[in-house]
């Protein structure tokens, strides 16, 4: 018995960005910046750019959650050396994470999101 074939869709990309513009996105939306200020700031259209952004798959669309989960990343691991050290808010904050990703994880092997 052989699986069906996987079916894959093509992405339009409406607003191309070279490789250091997808940087300037990660970094950008690190610190806060919204989609549309970063269209701004790149001097792109700001219809295309959004279409993009709210496109999964696009390089706009995963340059920035990069970026966010990155800046995520680099506040999470100040929180957890704060624990370490004893901090109890910052303990309870990791808590609160981990439960959180725990409960994640569980709905993603329930429903196979992807």
């Amino acid at each position: 018995m052989s699986l069906p074939p996987l079916k894959t869709e093509a992405i339009t990309i409406w607003c191309p960005l070279n490789e250091a513009e997808l940087a300037m996105v990660s970094e950008l939306a690190a610190v806060g910046f919204s989609a549309d200020k970063i269209a701004a700031v790149l001097e792109r259209q700001k219809r295309l750019f959004l279409r993009d952004f709210r496109t999964d798959g696009t390089p706009v669309s995963d340059a920035y959650k990069r970026g966010l989960f990155l800046a995520q990343s680099d506040t999470d691991k100040v929180t957890l050396e704060n624990a370490k050290k004893g901090n109890l808010t910052a303990k309870q904050q990791m808590e609160k994470k981990w439960e959180e990703q725990r409960i994640e994880n569980i709905k993603n092997e329930i429903f196979n999101t992807e």
